[in-house]
This record gives C-alpha cells, structure tokens and sequence, in this order.
C-alpha cells in the first residue's frame, strides 16, 4: 500500500464525535439538546434564591415559557426579558430561543 492512498483515506475519515454530531443535527436531536441546555440554564441564570420560585419551564416554537409563583418576580424579569433571552443563548452558543414568556 502506497503511502499517498494511505493519507487520502485518512482525509476521508471522521472522527467519532464529528458522526455523532452530524446525526444528532440530521435526526433533528440537536435541537432538543439545545433546548434542554437552555431550561437547565435558567435555574444557573436565575441563581438558587430566585429559581425557587419557578413552577414550570419549557419551550415551545422557540419561546422560553416561564411559570412563576412570584408576581413581583415576574414584573421584575419582564423588564430584563431581551437580556435572558441573549444571556441564555449565548449560555448554549446559539440562538435556541427568540423570546421569554412569563406567567
């Protein structure tokens, strides 16, 4: 075996973790991921004192939805709705969400 086939196979190859991702991103798991990474973010956006008041979080057509025990909490993010939504994001990499819903 010539060493040139040996390097043009080399450049043919993947490596596992490339496979993985082109999977996950054609299966459409990618998404999911993301948006499992982004609810888990919120509790670490939150912080431990302010995510006790969270109820519910899930995401639907690329909202964030938020439900909250606290109305004075949810007036006081309502505010800051444009900063979670980028401080979150950027938490995954990507954009996974366009908008927070409080309730």
């Amino acid at each position: 075996m010539s060493k040139k086939g040996l390097l043009k196979r080399k450049s043919n190859e993947q490596s596992l973790g490339e496979v993985i991702q082109d999977y996950l991103r054609e299966s459409g798991w990618q998404q999911k991921l993301d948006e499992i990474k982004i609810i888990t973010e919120w509790d670490k956006v939150l912080g431990p004192t302010l995510a006790k008041y969270t109820d519910e979080v899930f995401i639907k057509n690329k909202q964030l939805h938020i439900r909250l025990k606290s109305a004075t909490l949810r007036q006081e993010l309502s505010y800051q709705k444009s900063e979670l939504v980028q401080q979150l994001n950027n938490s995954v990499g990507k954009e996974v969400i366009t908008d927070v819903i409080l309730k």
